[in-house]
């Protein structure tokens, strides 16, 4: 970061893109084909979409728009992708009737109730703090997915504030969510990200206000993600408070740090390394052998790559990450629905799977697959 110009906090406002521009609409193949989408959740929502063919990248160019794709492990080396034919705002001209059905088959709780009692042991020793397993649900396409199917399904997730969309579909598959979580943002030199742990449905609200268990869950989130900051400056921290996501409830707590200089290509990698991933999705402490432990649990119980990764775009002055949850992943036919849950001291196996079933609910209702 050393050596890069600092820019004003007003000049990273995302600059506004004609609906025009950008790339025509129509089919692209090839290994770097696909098309992308990502709301832009300040300073007004916004819906940022770009059609490959994309030029993969180490760092992002300092004058454009660069998409940023990774897997959950970031073992991308070229992470960053340039749209040839540049961005343009909202999904206009895109139409399509949404996801394709979907024949879904029963979770399968057998893998995911052998990692729970593993995840536990650890711990009740005391070896963790926290851990996030994930369980999934699996099923099959009637058809193959088209980006205006999922420009289509991404248009129910706009009324009542249920998140922010994001996709990335190539030819032999992709992702799509509406994500709740913002690993963090930058504008200029302010960085702004959030704890976003402790969940329950909206019958049983006042949980999150009473529940030690809730509270503990978020709070081992607030202070890893204060010591993490607290390495770039003084950390401010908001209240916690309970924010609604269509009939799901979270616990929320913002931070916000100002950093020397408004970061560079390099920089804003390196933030992703020290952000990703939140005890909210990862693992507290956060080694290298607990996160080895926890890739491994994730294998086992069949959960895409991408789940949890970050995705999002950067623009001179400021970026945007989003946490990839909250979504569908399909290859070919297979289409799978993760969910994961936090496990601290006092977690039991039945609640825990039924936030996550929950979880799985409101994505299908979302996407609507119901």
């Amino acid at each position: 970061m050393e050596g890069s110009p600092a820019i004003p906090i007003a000049q990273s406002t995302p600059p506004r893109i004609s609906a025009e521009a950008g790339v025509e609409r129509g089919e692209r193949k090839g290994k770097n084909g696909g098309w992308a989408c990502v709301d832009l959740p300040f300073p007004e929502r916004r819906r940022i979409t770009a059609e490959g063919p994309f030029e993969e990248r180490a760092e992002p160019p300092p004058d454009g728009w660069t998409w940023y794709v990774n897997d959950f492990a970031l073992s991308a080396a070229r992470p960053w992708r340039v749209a040839a034919g540049g961005v343009r705002e909202d999904a206009a001209g895109v139409s399509g009737t949404g996801f394709p059905e979907v024949k879904w088959e029963a979770a399968d709780r057998g893998e995911y109730c052998q990692v729970f009692e593993e995840a536990m042991r650890l711990i009740d020793g005391r070896s963790l703090l926290k851990a996030v397993p994930v369980s999934v649900r699996r099923g099959r396409l009637s058809r193959p997915v088209t980006p205006a199917d999922v420009a289509a399904a991404l248009e129910r997730s706009r009324p009542g504030g249920m998140g922010h969309g994001l996709a990335w579909a190539g030819a032999e598959g992709g992702f799509a969510a509406v994500t709740p979580e913002v690993l963090f943002r930058v504008e200029g030199r302010k960085l702004t990200t959030m704890a976003l742990a402790g969940t329950a449905d909206a019958a049983h609200e006042n949980d999150l206000r009473q529940r030690p268990k809730l509270a503990r869950e978020h709070e081992i989130v607030v202070d890893e993600l204060h010591r993490r900051l607290a390495t770039l400056g003084r950390v401010e921290v908001t209240a916690r408070e309970v924010v609604t996501f269509g009939t799901v409830r979270h616990l929320r707590t913002r931070l916000t740090v100002e950093l020397p200089e408004a970061p560079d290509g390099a920089a804003l990698n390196s933030l992703v390394r020290l952000l990703h991933p939140t005890p909210a999705l990862g693992v507290s402490p956060r080694t290298p052998e607990t996160l080895d432990l926890l890739r491994g649990w994730r294998e086992r119980c069949g959960v895409p790559t991408v789940f949890g990764a970050p995705f999002g775009v950067s623009w001179p002055g400021g970026a945007v990450f989003l946490v990839v949850i909250r979504g569908i992943f399909w290859e070919g036919d297979e289409v799978k629905l993760p969910a994961g849950g936090g496990l601290v001291t006092g977690s039991e196996l039945e609640p825990e799977w039924e936030e996550q079933e929950l979880k799985r609910a409101w994505v299908r209702h979302a996407f609507g697959l119901t």
